[in-house]
Parts: structure tokens; C-alpha cells; sequence
């Protein structure tokens, strides 16, 4: 365990800390509600952006191991601090940028680099620099900030966007970044403990080329013409990833440093609730992508409106975080996530059984709020049974593969319903188009992307018109493949086995990375 020096009384450290985590959150969230935006102001498809906004979560899932690791070498401060250093430079990039590529480096790559440095760091430094309650005091302001700005982040895209640009949120990140680093004096220091030739480099290579290929492949399935490529880096990513395990298996065998102690997933009881608790994410990820479509693609809604749709589940998610201490008392934390994952199902059954061509956004409303019950009541819980049956000296090893599932199972749900939506319109062409004529692949692809990305009723031709209820049998599709994953979550956490309580249990602080 690292020493601990000039641990601080004042409360300075954890507003800092709490701004890098409200922040990063709310940069999740804020982009989604720009679809149409930024199709237009960076000259752009629906495919890419979808590209995009999946690389971002995928970048943190990638290096989330690595992130956490690199505090024993270089000391959480520094770690913490290099972090929001490269994602302030992101910021910059991201606000000035001129097409798809400035943004897919600036917000995807360098912001995703930077929150995978500050997200293990951010926990780290809150529970070394303070202690008993003052500490559970910490993680419960953490876990409010993070719901709130979950709640936040669409209202605040949505309002920029809406009335000056979507630029500017990158500038209000940027000037947080400003004081974060102006006042990073406050945070306490603590030495590193390992050495650069401590640490398991080939585990790290191996890691995150494995979680990165096995996204991109998915994403490449966007695009007709890549389907001949895209089981490639599929499989090769779920091989290193196999590899991976068995090799930092092999270490600690062998009294080895490993980049994550893997013995984790040795507990049923872990591996279980990271695996609900991924599939929650998959879900938050893929309704945070399809819903702005729809709102903005077919009802052709501003994304202020965007982002007020999204109100009711962000609510619920807080609401019921928010009363997680309660069930935890009460019921088994199997049947806690079971019920989770069932509200949450609910929400996906009542949302792919109300789509027709004239659903409106309050129709919509009811469903929403049902997924962000569940989510609410996963998280928090999740995290607890995660935490619970981890060693104190397994802590930061947990955090590490409970926050690379947050951020994987965030890629996948935008990767694989982003899919999707479009081969979902792609398979509806038959109806758009005459079928007695031949088109050519890239005619057809122009026609998908057409589908979705015009939001003004007045501009849409015959073509467009007919393809109306193929989108909404595509958004029905998408809400059934969510149910399905629901179902899986629903039956994984009934595998957990039953927790023998000989205390009122602690619920861990972080309730929602979304």
C-alpha cells in the first residue's frame, strides 16, 4: 500500500478531484444529443460520428488497466495530473475542429487518454487523502456528482448546441481543466511504489490491442463493404484477450507483478456482478446513441429537446441510487440487480411495443424512466458485491476491471446497436428503392445514410417518406436486442450466490460511470 504524506483536512482536494469526475461524465453524455449537428457542421455521416462517440468509451476501456497501473510508477498526483493534462489539450482540439478527424483525435482519443490517466487516480487519491466517515463523506459527494452530471450533460449539449454551438462545451471543459490544474497544489503526494521495469508492458500491449481490435471490428460491420474484413479484428482481439488472461495467469503463478490480479475472477460472485453490471452499460450506451437519433433523425427535435428527453432516465437513475442503501439491507444483492435488470427491461419491452410512425417524445417517456430505474439500482449494487469480495489489496485491481467494463460495455452498446440501426435501414432499401433497378453498393450506402440524418420534414422526398416505418421496425429491432441483453443480465445476477450479512453493508461511492 502506498505511504501516505501531507494527507489534507480541508475539503479542497476533493472538489478538485470531484470537477475531474463531473466532467468526464458529462463528457460522455453531451455529444449524444449533437448527432445531427455535428453531421452537418463537420461535413460527416451518421456511421461516423457513431465511430466516434464508441472510440471515446473505447479508448478508456482500453487503457483503463493501464491508467491504474501507472499510478504505482509515477504516483497518483502525477498520474492525475499527466491525465488532464492531455485531456485539455483534447478540449482544444476537439472546440476547433474542422472535420470528423480533428474530433476523432481531439475528443475520442486525446480526451479518452486523459480519463483513462484521472479516473483511477480521481478514487485513489480521494480514499488515501482521507479517512472514516470523512471518506465515506468523499465517495458519496463522488457518486452525487456523477449521477448529477450524468443529469446534466444532455441539458448542458443540448442547450449549447441548441442556441450557440456545441464548441462551447468543449470550452467549459477546458476552462474546469484550467482550475483543476491551477489548484492541483492542494492534492496530497504520494510516492510511487513500483518501478517502470515493474511493470508488465506485454500484459498492457496485449490488453488493450485486444479490447481495441474487437471493438473496431464491430464497428466496422457499420458499412456493407467492410463485412468482409470485420470478423478479423474480431477474432483476433477476443484471441489476445484470451491470451492475455492465461499470460497474467502464468504470472502471478509465478510471483510475478501482473498488470491486474485476474485471481479475481476466480469468485463467482465478481465475476458475475461485473458481468450485469457491463451489460447495464451495454444497455446506457446504446440508448444514449439510438434515442438522440430517432428524437433528432425522424421527430426532427432540436438537441435541447434531445437532451430533455433523456431527463427522465438520468432522474431515475439518481433517484434510485439514491435509496440503494435501503434495499441493501433488506434483500439479497442477487435478487437487488435481478429486480434492476428487470425494471430496466420493462423500460426496453414498453419502448419496442409503443414505436409507430407517430410515437412522440412523451409516448417515449414512461420507457425511459423504467431503464433509468434499473440502471440506478445495478450500479450502485454492483459496485458493492464487486468491492465486497475483492482484498483490501485487491481494491485497485476491482476498480480497474469494474471501470474497463464500464467503458467497454459503453463502446459495444453504441458500436452494436449503432450496427444496427443502420443495417436495420439497410435492409429496408428494398422498399425504398425500385426493386427492378440495380444500385450500386455506395448508392446504397448514401441511401442509409439519408435515412437518419435528415431532420427536417420539408426536405424529405418520396423515398424518405416510405422508409418511415422501416425505422421505426429498425428502432424495435434495436429495443428487443436490448431486452435479450437484459435477459442475460437478469439470469447472470441469479447466479450470484447468496452473501452472508453479519453487518449493514457499505455501498461503494461511484454509483454510475455512464
Amino acid at each position: 500500500m502506498e505511504q501516505e504524506t501531507d494527507i489534507q483536512n480541508g475539503w479542497l482536494t476533493l472538489i478538485i478531484v470531484t470537477l475531474s469526475i463531473f466532467t468526464i461524465v458529462i463528457d460522455k453524455t453531451f455529444l449524444n444529443v449533437a448527432i445531427s449537428s455535428l453531421i452537418r457542421d463537420l461535413h460527416t455521416n451518421i456511421a461516423t460520428i457513431q465511430i466516434i462517440i464508441a472510440t471515446y468509451a473505447l479508448t478508456m476501456a482500453s487503457l483503463m488497466l493501464i491508467g491504474g497501473r501507472l499510478q504505482n510508477i509515477l504516483g497518483r498526483k502525477r498520474t492525475f495530473l499527466t491525465g488532464a493534462s492531455i485531456y485539455g489539450v483534447g478540449t482544444v482540439v476537439a472546440a476547433l475542429s474542422i472535420n470528423s478527424t480533428m474530433l476523432l483525435i481531439g475528443w475520442s482519443i486525446l480526451e479518452g487518454i486523459g480519463a483513462a490517466l484521472m479516473m483511477p487516480a480521481s478514487t485513489s487519491i480521494i480514499s488515501g487523502s482521507y479517512k472514516g466517515e470523512k471518506r465515506a463523506f468523499a465517495l458519496g459527494i463522488t457518486s452525487s456528482m456523477a449521477s448529477g452530471a450524468g443529469t446534466l450533460g444532455p441539458i448542458i449539449g443540448g442547450f449549447l448546441t441548441t442556441y450557440y454551438s456545441w464548441r462551447y462545451a468543449f470550452g467549459l471543459e477546458l476552462v474546469i481543466i484550467i482550475v483543476i490544474v491551477l489548484f492541483s497544489k492542494e492534492i496530497s503526494s504520494f510516492p510511487p511504489t513500483m518501478k517502470w521495469a515493474d511493470l508488465n508492458v506485454l500484459g498492457a500491449i496485449n490488453s488493450a490491442s485486444g479490447i481495441f481490435l474487437f471493438v473496431i471490428g464491430i464497428l466496422l460491420l457499420n458499412n456493407p463493404s467492410n463485412w468482409d474484413i470485420a470478423p478479423y479484428p474480431i477474432i483476433i482481439g477476443l484471441i489476445l484477450l484470451i491470451i492475455f488472461y492465461f499470460y497474467q495467469k502464468n504470472r502471478i503463478n509465478n510471483d510475478k507483478q501482473p498488470l491486474v490480479d485476474i485471481s479475481l475472477f476466480n469468485n463467482r460472485s465478481f465475476t458475475m456482478a461485473n458481468i450485469v453490471r457491463l451489460l447495464m452499460n451495454f444497455t446506457i450506451g446504446g440508448v444514449l446513441f439510438i434515442i438522440p437519433v430517432y428524437v433528432q433523425g425522424v421527430l426532427g427535435a432540436d438537441p435541447l429537446t434531445t437532451g430533455l428527453t433523456l431527463i427522465p432516465m438520468s432522474v431515475a437513475i439518481f433517484i434510485m441510487s439514491s435509496a440503494a442503501g435501503k434495499l441493501s439491507t433488506r434483500i439479497q444483492p442477487r435478487y437487488i440487480l435481478a429486480l434492476g435488470s428487470l425494471a430496466s427491461m420493462a423500460g426496453s419491452i414498453y419502448l419496442s411495443l409503443i414505436f409507430t410512425p407517430t410515437t412522440t417524445i412523451v409516448d417515449m417517456i414512461p420507457g425511459i424512466f423504467l431503464l433509468g430505474m434499473g440502471m440506478g439500482i445495478v450500479f450502485p449494487h454492483s459496485a458493492n458485491v464487486i468491492f465486497s469480495v475483492a482484498r483490501p489489496d485487491q481494491q485497485p485491481d476491482a476498480s480497474g476491471i469494474m471501470n474497463t467494463g464500464i467503458n467497454l460495455g459503453s463502446s459495444l452498446g453504441t458500436a452494436v446497436l449503432g450496427v444496427i440501426l443502420i443495417i436495420g435501414s439497410f435492409s429496408s432499401m428494398s422498399i425504398v428503392f425500385n426493386n427492378q433497378t440495380t444500385h450500386s453498393s455506395e448508392e446504397q450506402i448514401i441511401g442509409i445514410h439519408q435515412l437518419f440524418e435528415h431532420n427536417n420534414p420539408g426536405n424529405m422526398n418520396k423515398n424518405q417518406i416510405l422508409a418511415s416505418p422501416q425505422k421505426v421496425q429498425t428502432m424495435k429491432f434495436a429495443f428487443n436486442i436490448i431486452t435479450i441483453i437484459l435477459i442475460i443480465g437478469f439470469l447472470s445476477s441469479l447466479i450470484i450466490p447468496p452473501q452472508k450479512r453479519k453487518h449493514k453493508p457499505t455501498l461503494v461511492g461511484v454509483t454510475s460511470q455512464i
